[in-house]
């Protein structure tokens, strides 16, 4: 407690003022929380023990367990299963308001019977927020109502109707998140759905698409402004079907979502995973298995969201991310058609320096709908080495050969690229290394695409005056 190291007077009024010494962390030793348990006396007690933290959780909890009734939070993470949770398994933790359990079980396996909390008996009627990751805890026995927040992440043996019964109990629910429940199953009938969470703002589904599809409609949820799932993109189910009909109470919802997006993002990574921002909907998709990522059925899904958000989509452009990736000229013709790309960011992987294909793509005319690839593009951001600019120059040299700022607003424009607006060279955070002659390289780049704004390192190029 620095306060108390300031003079013998500070430290008078730091060991006789409770709330000082209310956050006890195992980081800090067992001999700090023994003391800072003699100083709290009745007031709230915040526990944590992390990952990395010498003490174990039964060391932990032992010293701690003599205040149990003072427990305010209880935030324990962990790679190996204690032999015991302590004050948890009792009713006496009275004054919970939050309890987050965290194991890491890696490649052991979680015991098959859930563990029991409080005795068995409901949970605190305190408890607001509820987060459990892989840890086999049984929701029914407590009984848990008026929750805040709900994120349960690999834990297994758990079923969807204690799920619903928790929301249902929950109205005022603002956080629900469900990740990688393979014990989960629709349910054959469920009885008084849609279940209203009128102030759910934030939503999580990682899950399969038949279970997403029926939460979907099972809840109603007027305030959410964050949905996010994540599935796979080409399993049996077409991802496309992700929104289909019916999905009665949500279909409102999604619009709303959907309507908030001023552009959108999508990420292209070399996992075989792909993101799309829309709004306030983040969708996350992985190509299960080896093999080239599935571009036809991402252009599927997008095509689906383009159709719910309607006219109001018509005029928004995407800003596409490639991550280490290199997709071939044909797949990156999935974006040539509404909505256009405005954006391009090409980030090469620190294990390798290749250019992305779409590099060359720019510069090489392919056939109809438009003669360009990515004909609206308008910023490019270089996240790569510059010494392999040079695939950028003759790209820029042939895309706007003849090209004349006038021509933008001719009748047949669509046979002419936009002029780039900005390119952006190496962001601050980046590590990798400019060569001597960045200068000289940068220089050729403004003068080829028709004195496009050059950025390097998020800073503002003036060739006039800064080069000879």
């Amino acid at each position: 407690m620095r306060l108390g190291l300031v003079c013998r007077f500070w430290k008078a009024i730091v060991d006789r003022t409770p709330s000082f010494w209310g956050h006890i962390k195992a980081d800090d030793g067992l001999q700090h929380a023994r003391n800072a348990l003699t100083k709290t006396g009745e007031s709230p007690i915040d526990l944590f023990l992390g990952f990395f933290d010498v003490v174990t959780v039964d060391e932990f909890l032992e010293v701690v367990n003599r205040k149990v009734s003072c427990w305010r939070s209880v935030e324990l993470e962990f790679d190996a299963l204690p032999t015991s949770f302590g004050g948890l398994h009792t009713s006496a933790c009275h004054s919970l308001e939050e309890l987050s359990l965290t194991w890491d079980f890696g490649n052991s396996y979680p015991p098959t019977s859930p563990l029991t909390l409080f005795d068995g008996a409901p949970a605190p009627t305190t408890l607001k927020n509820l987060t459990l990751y892989g840890v086999p805890v049984g929701l029914a026995p407590m009984r848990l109502s008026k929750l805040l927040s709900l994120e349960l992440t690999e834990v297994p043996s758990i079923m969807m109707d204690d799920i619903l019964l928790v929301l249902r109990n929950s109205p005022m629910l603002l956080i629900l998140s469900l990740e990688e429940l393979g014990s989960l199953h629709v349910p054959a009938r469920s009885v008084g759905l849609p279940i209203l969470l009128e102030a759910l703002a934030r939503c999580t589904l990682h899950l399969s698409i038949p279970l997403i599809r029926f939460l979907l409609s099972a809840l109603k949820t007027p305030s959410l402004h964050h949905l996010e799932l994540a599935c796979e993109l080409g399993g049996s189910i077409p991802t496309s079907h992700l929104f289909a009909s019916p999905l009665s109470s949500f279909t409102p919802t999604l619009r709303t979502l959907l309507s908030h997006a001023t552009h959108i993002k999508i990420i292209l990574e070399l996992s075989n995973s792909a993101s799309i921002t829309f709004g306030g909907l983040v969708l996350i998709l992985d190509s299960p298995g080896p093999g080239r990522f599935r571009f036809q059925r991402f252009r599927e899904v997008l095509d689906s969201l383009m159709r719910h958000i309607g006219d109001r989509g018509k005029d928004l452009k995407v800003h596409l991310d490639l991550v280490g990736v290199d997709p071939t000229t044909e797949e990156l013709q999935i974006f040539n058609r509404s909505p256009m790309v405005e954006q391009l960011l090409v980030h090469a992987t620190f294990w390798g320096a290749h250019i992305p294909n779409v590099i060359t793509a720019l510069g090489t005319p392919i056939t109809a709908p438009h003669a360009w690839l990515f004909p609206d593009l308008e910023v490019i951001h270089w996240n790569a080495n510059l010494a392999q600019v040079g695939d950028l120059e003759r790209a820029l040299g042939v895309r706007y050969f003849q090209t004349e700022p006038t021509l933008q607003t001719c009748a047949n424009e669509r046979q002419h690229p936009r002029l780039l607006k900005e390119i952006r060279f190496l962001s601050k955070d980046s590590h990798i290394t400019e060569p001597t002659d960045w200068k000289e390289i940068l220089r050729r780049v403004h003068s080829l695409s028709r004195g496009a704004r050059v950025f390097f390192r998020d800073s503002l190029l003036n060739f006039d005056t800064i080069m000879p």
